[in-house]
Parts: C-alpha cells; structure tokens; sequence
C-alpha cells in the first residue's frame, strides 16, 4: 500500500529545483528532465524514488549517463544513498518505504570534441520511438549549442515530427523560433516496398532554430 502511494507522490511532489522524482511516467521523461537541467548549467540533479520506483532510477541515471551526458561522474563512488521513510496509508497507519537517490554532477563541461559530435548529427528522423525520445534528442542538441535542428518524417511519422517540435518549443525550450515562416518544407520521397516496388510517401522537413 504505502509502495503505490509512494509513486503517486513522488510523481507530484515539490521539493528543490535539482531534485527529480520519479514516479509514473514513462523513463524517458525522466531522463529528458535530467539532460534539461544539466544541460541548462545545473552542477548536480539529484534522481530520487521509493518502492516499486526505484528501478526505474536507476536506468534514468545509467541512460543519462552512457547516452547522453558522459561527462557525468559515475555515482557509484559515494554519490548514491539509500534508506527508508515512514509514509501514511490511507487507512491511516504508518509504513517504511525503501527509497534511493541518486546524485548526478558533471566532471567537467562537454569538451569540443563532444560538441562537434553534436554538430555532425544535427537531423533527428522521426521513425517508431516513443515522442519522448525525439524530445530529448532535439532538446540535447539544442542544448549542447547547436543553432539549428531539423527534424524530419516520412508518411505516418508526419503528426509525430509536429508533436515533437512543440513540445520542445512550449515545454523545454520557449525560446525556439516559430518555424511556421519557412522553415518547414514538405514533398514526396519514392521507397522501396518489401516485395521490391516503389512507392510515393509524403515527407516533412522542419527547421529549427535556436
């Protein structure tokens, strides 16, 4: 009992602005939310969960880490605490919880070399991934000091390349420019079927600028 209120607690809960708790939703948000905050300058992001939880911090800590931010300190040397809280039940009485919290600092800012890595891969094709992970990767590159990303989809891909845009624009970064004024471009592109044909799909490039 006190494990499943745990997650709805941590999902809503406010604390301070370096503190990320982990509930619910799905793993990338959290790892979106992580890289944001680093990226933006933050010196350390702590990851906390309970219960059923804590899992899950663990991955956002390791994805973020070996994916995205390598220059984050591995946390295995001092900056990982566990322990147990009481927590009430909604009967009334009182539970322990285990929880953990994962501290993630940088060891140093991104060194050229892993800017210029950025700057090669600067188009995110929208493809079967979850939305969240097209957010985090354009919010990464923005981030990371690129001054244009341009996202591209073909045929159903299209309405998830135009979610992904907004929400980084509304949600992370409001400082995006609008790309309604030219930077979108769409046509048709000719690919290979499975039975060796060709067909005709809509594409759609969209240009972002920071």
């Amino acid at each position: 009992m006190a494990e499943n209120q745990n997650e709805q607690s941590t999902s809503s809960s406010k604390g301070a602005d370096n503190i990320i708790y982990i509930g619910k939703k799905p793993l990338m948000n959290y790892v979106l939310a992580v890289v944001t905050q680093l990226n933006n300058g933050a010196s350390e992001v702590i990851v906390k969960a309970r219960g059923n939880s804590i899992s899950k911090a663990v991955d956002v800590a390791d994805i973020v880490r070996k994916r995205f931010v390598t220059s984050i300190k591995d946390p295995s040397n001092g900056n990982i605490n566990i322990g147990s809280e009481e927590l009430a039940n909604e009967d009334g009485t009182k539970s322990k919880v285990s929880f953990i919290q994962i501290s993630a600092s940088c060891a140093s800012p991104q060194s050229a070399q892993q800017q210029s890595q950025h700057s090669e891969d600067k188009t995110i094709y929208i493809g079967k991934k979850p939305t969240m992970n097209y957010v985090l990767a354009m919010v990464t590159q923005i981030n990371s000091g690129l001054q244009t990303v341009v996202v591209k989809a073909r045929g159903n891909s299209i309405s998830k390349a135009v979610d992904v845009v907004e929400i980084a624009r509304h949600r992370f970064i409001p400082a995006l420019k609008d790309p309604s004024g030219g930077g979108i471009t769409i046509k048709s592109e000719e690919v290979a079927n499975e039975d060796g044909t060709k067909s005709k799909v809509s594409s759609m490039q969209i240009s972002i600028k920071n």
